[in-house]
């Protein structure tokens, strides 16, 4: 049995070892909070009693449907658990060794037996020095960060995607509306063309010529009408649906609205969730770096213990300490290997940076085209189209215009009313996909 002075040094001993690496900061992830997802995210709060009603769906709806149901965020959430277990774990200390040893046993004359034997019993305790493990836990930690702010973007993606498809339905829906008026008209100028050919004033031909106008426009309108339900099919596949439960979707394709500076853009653009991303990713390779560094160094073992010798029955303590020689192995390939990542993930951020840049430039002088051309259209091409079309169309009755006059004032006004819708969607697209860079609202600029 051991003596209590001993039991009690050996105990000291190991609970110092314990408590002198036993420090390690946790892991302290950021408020990963972008203020677009942020926004978009108290809309649908405010909105959620609205829901939707009488089989049309509002915007802040679909993006509640995706945020809670949408398949990729799950795993991206549980990502972050993951993480953070391991952050745990990088905490933990290095298990202590029980040693026990007994020498001069079974041999002959004075060792024979157990007689003269030697019995050490001791602890071994592996001492983790230049901060190893508080770097492993940073460096967890900071892997924990990325996870957060992977997750993050995420939400934005996806909010992205819910808003653009939200677009695609909603101008397909007034299209399938303009088609519809279309459709009429060529059916109502149909008969009317048909009356008068019974009554002698236009040949058959052009009875015919209606009727493929007519036919045309039919077409026009299933050709819509098929858009718009791969919309619908497309949308409610981003919160995991495999059927749509909605017939329309609300919402106005604004007229006008102003468009930021490229200085407020370029000023708002370090907060960007890709450059922050790959700025924790840095910080990530920086503390890898130090970690290769630390690595460098050996760690010694202490031990200690109590040994008792038979023969004289007398006790003794025992201590070691036991280092390796760093003389093959300093760690210099891991050294190098982690000053080259780190070098790389700085040169992916110039290189994110310059995209981004040219990105966000060239998305504004396509806003900047296309609002132009949303007012020329807005201001004379419709207009002038709408007022041709009504002259012609009365003036053809009195036989001065003929049939080819009203179909192609038609057909003018009407694509000229489609390319508005098109050229609306597309600045609307426009915005969207810069708001999804930037994270947050241009409106906030």
């Amino acid at each position: 049995m051991l003596n209590k002075p001993f039991t009690v040094l050996i105990l000291g001993l190991t609970a110092a070892f314990i408590s002198g690496c036993a420090t390690a900061r946790k892991a302290s992830l950021p408020a990963a909070a972008l203020p677009l997802v942020q926004e978009q995210i108290a809309q649908t709060e405010s909105a959620a009693f609205k829901s939707a009603a009488g089989g049309s769906l509002m915007l802040e709806e679909a993006i509640s449907r995706a945020l809670k149901h949408n398949p990729q965020l799950r795993t991206f959430k549980m990502e972050i658990k993951a993480r953070e277990a391991r952050t745990f774990q990088e905490s933990r200390l290095p298990n202590p060794e029980l040693m026990i040893d007994m020498e001069n046993i079974a041999g002959n004359g004075p060792f024979n037996g157990l007689k003269g034997a030697e019995t050490t019993i001791g602890i071994g305790q592996l001492v983790e020095i230049s901060g190893k493990r508080s770097k492993r836990v940073k460096i967890a930690a900071l892997q924990s960060d990325l996870a957060l702010w992977q997750y993050e973007i995420e939400r934005l993606n996806v909010i992205t995607r819910v808003r653009s498809l939200y677009l695609q339905v909603l101008s397909a829906q007034k299209k399938i509306s303009l088609e519809g008026k279309l459709v009429e008209l060529a059916r109502a100028f149909k008969t009317n063309v048909d009356t008068l050919v019974k009554g002698g004033r236009l040949s058959s031909a052009e009875s015919a010529r209606a009727q493929v106008e007519l036919s045309n426009r039919e077409l026009g309108l299933r050709q819509s009408k098929r858009e718009f339900n791969n919309a619908r099919l497309l949308l409610a596949a981003v919160w995991g649906a495999n059927s749509v439960d909605f017939d329309t979707v609300s919402g106005k394709l604004k007229h006008r609205f102003s468009i930021p500076s490229t200085e407020k853009l370029m000023h708002a653009l370090p907060e960007s969730p890709l450059l922050i991303l790959q700025n924790t990713v840095i910080k990530k390779q920086k503390a890898e770096t130090a970690l290769a560094d630390a690595r460098s160094i050996p760690d010694p073992v202490f031990s200690a213990g109590y040994r008792r010798f038979n023969e004289s029955g007398n006790q003794a303590l025992v201590a070691g300490l036991s280092i390796p020689i760093p003389l093959f192995d300093r760690n210099q390939g891991g050294r190098q290997e982690a000053r080259f990542r780190e070098q790389q993930s700085a040169q992916q951020l110039q290189s994110l940076r310059t995209n981004l840049n040219a990105e966000i430039s060239a998305r504004l002088e396509i806003m900047r085209g296309l609002t132009n051309e949303i007012t020329t259209m807005q201001d004379m091409i419709i207009p002038q189209a709408r007022e041709a079309y009504r002259i012609i169309r009365q003036n053809y009755r009195l036989g001065k215009y003929s049939l080819m006059d009203v179909l192609d004032a038609q057909r003018q006004l009407f694509d000229a009313e489609g390319n508005y819708i098109n050229a609306l969607a597309a600045v609307h697209l426009q915005v969207i996909e810069l708001e999804g860079l930037l994270g947050r609202s241009l409106e906030s600029l």
